[in-house]
């Protein structure tokens, strides 16, 4: 018996007197069709921030909409927005900090701290404020957030 080995991927080119057929299609491809390229968008510049400073000086009174409850003002009203002045150093002073930075480096925010600046800068009671939703809560305490923290810009 002649058994000649065979070779992985590979037919001979003839079986019986014949040309097998290859195991792959050997047809010429077909050039890929031409695709139309898409305009490539203008790359978004990212204001100074210089022109960041202005932007946010320029940001106050904030308004904040109460999307799930509404809460009452100082004058028993329903409203369902909080309009909030600027904070200034003596409200710090006078309530503390609300935001924190922990030794991990996350944001903290205190609670009770920010419910009592929230209530300062809208002019609303504390009591009032205590009775809004607590996803409305956290729009306003998320959107405050920021302005408590330390600018790296001024070490």
């Amino acid at each position: 018996m002649n058994v000649s080995p065979k070779r992985e991927g590979f037919i001979s080119d003839e079986v019986d007197g014949r040309i097998a057929r290859p195991m792959v299609d050997v047809t010429p491809e077909k050039p890929a069709p031409e695709r139309k390229s898409r305009p490539t968008p203008e790359p978004a510049i990212e204001p100074s921030p210089a022109e960041q400073s202005e932007r946010l000086e320029q940001e106050w009174p904030i308004t904040v909409k109460l999307l799930h409850k509404p809460i009452r003002n100082n004058k028993g009203e329903k409203i369902s927005e909080i309009t909030l002045r600027e904070p200034r150093a003596s409200d710090i002073n006078r309530y503390g900090n609300p935001v924190r930075i922990d030794q991990e480096g996350e944001v903290r925010i205190e609670e009770r701290k920010m419910t009592f600046i929230i209530a300062a800068l809208s002019d609303i009671l504390p009591p009032f404020i205590e009775d809004m939703h607590p996803r409305d809560w956290n729009s306003v305490a998320f959107r405050l957030q920021r302005f408590f923290l330390p600018d790296p810009a001024a070490w």
